[in-house]
Formats: structure tokens, sequence, C-alpha cells
């Protein structure tokens, strides 16, 4: 795998946390905002779509809905709360493209399932994605507990709670000591790979932030065929800041693609410093 930064750029939005591509936009969600920041080409602001009503910048981190990853599913927007505080964080929100309608949903039964059974040692979720007919939950990991996907079907998007699922570990290394959790996904059906994002954050539980010591770029190659392994291994992984200064200390939240020719794609990723800002990087990622 080789990576190449094409550019950089911090922008006025908070906490980003998730970002996904539709029709020539980038969409931008922070964890403790009330809007989606929607950006052209060049990274400039079209519009905003409004989630819900809030008056300040910033939501208090007792109270944010913590919307920590998107997936574009036909034709919609899907933005997801990790789940990591209950009931503030068990929820979802739909955006529907032709006309920017914002529709809420309650995720507390989905995100109970796993609670009251304990198949989750502790909810944050953080990276999703549709996966062929199957949709991923990546459960972020810390210094205490590991990195866990949920594998379930789309029926659940057509509130059909399917009768099975399935709940594996994710294998994804360290940085020094400090376990790599998982903090993004997006998915290339063409070739069956999945590009996930994570950073190394020295911190044993979902709610405490904790210092970053860097983040990577992890490639799953026979993506669909692994989500029948006992645990789901990355392929590759590329440690941003040792190949890149512009990335030493970056906490990068998301990925998705914007352009794609084979196995080589162009990526946007966000990253939230917690400094008020976030920035975006535009990548290659070849995969030849």
């Amino acid at each position: 795998m080789k990576i190449n930064l094409l550019r950089k750029e911090v922008i006025d939005y908070p906490s980003g946390s998730a970002i996904e591509f539709d029709n020539d936009l980038l969409y931008v969600i922070g964890d403790d905002v009330s809007y989606i920041l929607c950006l052209d080409a060049q990274w400039k602001p079209v519009k905003k779509i409004t989630l819900f009503d809030f008056e300040g910048k910033r939501i208090p981190k007792t109270d944010k809905p913590d919307l920590e990853c998107a997936a574009v599913i036909n034709d919609q927007l899907y933005v997801l709360g990790s789940g990591s505080r209950s009931p503030q964080r068990d929820v979802a929100f739909i955006v529907q493209f032709s006309n920017d309608s914002v529709k809420k949903i309650n995720t507390n039964s989905f995100y109970s399932l796993f609670r009251n059974k304990q198949l989750i040692m502790e909810m944050n979720i953080e990276g999703f994605a549709a996966c062929r007919d199957k949709l991923l939950f990546f459960n972020r990991g810390n210094t205490q507990y590991p990195n866990q996907l949920i594998i379930t079907d789309q029926k659940i998007l057509k509130k059909q709670f399917p009768g099975r699922f399935k709940v594996m570990p994710v294998q994804t290394g360290n940085i020094g000591n400090i376990p790599l959790g998982i903090s993004g996904a997006c998915y290339d059906s063409l070739n069956d790979i999945l590009l996930l994002t994570a950073s190394a954050e020295d911190t044993s539980n979902a709610y405490d932030d904790g210092t970053i010591a860097g983040s990577a770029v992890l490639v799953v190659r026979n993506a669909y065929k692994k989500l029948d392994d006992e645990i789901l291994t990355a392929d590759e992984v590329f440690l941003l800041g040792e190949n890149e200064p512009a990335f030493i200390q970056q906490k990068i939240e998301s990925i998705c693609i914007t352009k794609q020719q084979d196995k080589n794609y162009t990526c946007v990723l966000v990253a939230d410093n917690d400094d008020g800002n976030s920035t975006l990087f535009e990548v290659e990622i070849s995969l030849e």
C-alpha cells in the first residue's frame, strides 16, 4: 500500500468525526454539532443540513449525541451515534438526498441487544459501512477492550430485526504499546475491499479522551468473504505519521472514497483534535 498526501486544510467546523461523499459533495459530521457541513470540490461550504435544534456551537460532552460514523445507502445518508452513553448517544439520523429532509430514529433497541447480552465489551460504534447485503458496525476498542465488529443484514434499515447477527473481534495492531482503535470505515464493492481508519489513543474507556500516539489506514482485502472468519484481521496497516509529518499526532476519525480507478483511490480523511476545528486530508491510496 502507498499513500500520498495531496492537500490538507483546517476548516471552521468543530469535532469532525465522520465524512461521506455523494454527488460531488463532501458531508462532514461533527460528534457534538447540530448540523452537517456540505462542501464542494474546493472544500468550500455549499450548505448546512440541520439535524436538530441547538443554539450553541458545540453541545456539552455529557449531552452530545456523539455522531461518530456515517454511510451512504440507497440514496440516503445514515448518521449514527456511538451508543457509548445511553440514552444520549442511542440515536441515528437519516438524510434524504433528494430534499435534505431529516428523520431521527432511536437506536436503543438495537444497541441494547449487544449491551444486555454482553456481546460488546463497551459500546462505542465509530465505523459504519454497507458491505453488499450486510451492514458492518465497528465498535472502537481502547487500552482495556478490543475492537469488535457487529455484522447484520440490511433488513434493520426497514425496521426488520434480523434473527441472526454476528460479533467478531478485529485485529488492528498497535502504535508502541497502545492499540489502534477503529474510528472509521468505507467499502469498495468493486474489489471487495474495506478501508478503515484507526487511532492509538491512550484511554481505557469510551468516554474519556487520551493522548494520541498516531493514526493509521488499514486495508482488509476479500472483506465479504472474511466476514465468515473467527477474527477479522487487516491485511495491511499504514502508519500515517511515520510516513508523512502532517499526520503526526492527528486523530483521524473517518475516511471516504471520492474517486476510484480499479484499486487506486482518492480519499478524504477527517481529523478532530478537540481544538474547535476539523482538519481535512486528501490522499491517494494505491493498492496495486
